[in-house]
């Protein structure tokens, strides 16, 4: 993957970054928290499709994150094509908001912008979350650059593409939904997703745009290959669900597990170093 030099702007623990990924010049908010080390974890926020403002919840979601979390750097990416609530554009196609933005150009930029992101900040783990459309994009970088991140956090995620434009279809009755997108799927790239890689989803369980078995049938078809996902359903809890502690809970469990597992690493090479030199 390519590599390009980084422009910020820093403000205290606030850093907006653009990054040229994929061809494209894309906007990044990074925060660190107020307990750092040389190799924190690193996450990387994805927002939602966004038909109807522009999206900035993905810089509340990782500034609260940074907040909460010791040791951690979270960026938010403005997906190619949105505009925020800033006037800041990221280059690209956002497309009609149908699930026609998860395109490979698309999922190619984010793993770049993850790259340039892990070269910056050397981290112990990776983590990629993503909200809605955010979470398919998620799921089609696990699949496409299988190496690209050690854990997810997928939150009310529409994870087959075509049964969740046949449902929107249904429920709004816009022939909008049957025009043909170059977009993937996750559901379909389940088998080349890493078993090491830890995945953990919530939905709403009163999700009326992505409907919880769109979450589960993505879970069962990883679990064919590895068990490191699970799924937790929200009670009372619809879509945007992103900013609520469920969220938080489940990024910070996600980042307590990964601490673990490079820490088993470094202990497996620190015996391995020993027995070398026995």
């Amino acid at each position: 993957m390519q590599k390009s030099p980084t422009q910020g702007v820093t403000s205290g623990p606030e850093e907006t970054v653009w990054l040229q990924a994929n061809g494209l010049r894309l906007k990044t908010k990074i925060y660190r928290s107020a307990k750092a080390s040389d190799h924190p974890i690193l996450i990387l926020v994805l927002h939602g499709d966004s038909p109807f403002a522009p999206p900035s919840y993905q810089y509340a979601f990782a500034r609260q994150a940074s907040e909460k979390m010791d040791d951690v750097v979270v960026a938010a990416l403005l997906r190619p094509g949105y505009k925020d609530d800033a006037g800041d554009q990221s280059q690209g196609v956002r497309g009609k908001t149908t699930g026609d933005n998860y395109t490979p150009e698309v999922v190619d930029a984010v793993a770049q912008v993850i790259e340039q992101l892990k070269a910056r900040f050397h981290p112990a783990a990776t983590i990629l979350a993503g909200h809605s459309g955010g979470a398919a994009i998620t799921g089609n970088v696990l699949g496409r650059w299988p190496a690209a991140v050690n854990g997810a956090l997928m939150v009310s995620c529409p994870c087959d593409l075509v049964a969740w434009r046949r449902h929107m279809l249904k429920m709004q009755m816009n022939p909008i939904w049957l025009e043909p997108v170059k977009s993937l799927s996750p559901v379909d790239l389940t088998d080349r997703v890493r078993p090491s890689v830890a995945v953990r989803m919530l939905v709403g369980a009163e999700d009326p745009v992505a409907p919880p078995e769109l979450t589960q049938e993505y879970a069962s078809a990883l679990r064919k290959h590895g068990d490191n996902v699970t799924v937790t359903v929200l009670p009372g809890l619809k879509h945007d669900i992103l900013l609520e502690r469920p969220s938080f809970e489940a990024l910070q469990s996600l980042i307590e597990t990964l601490r673990k597992q490079a820490a088993l690493s470094r202990f497996r090479l620190g015996v391995d170093a020993d027995d070398n030199r026995s």
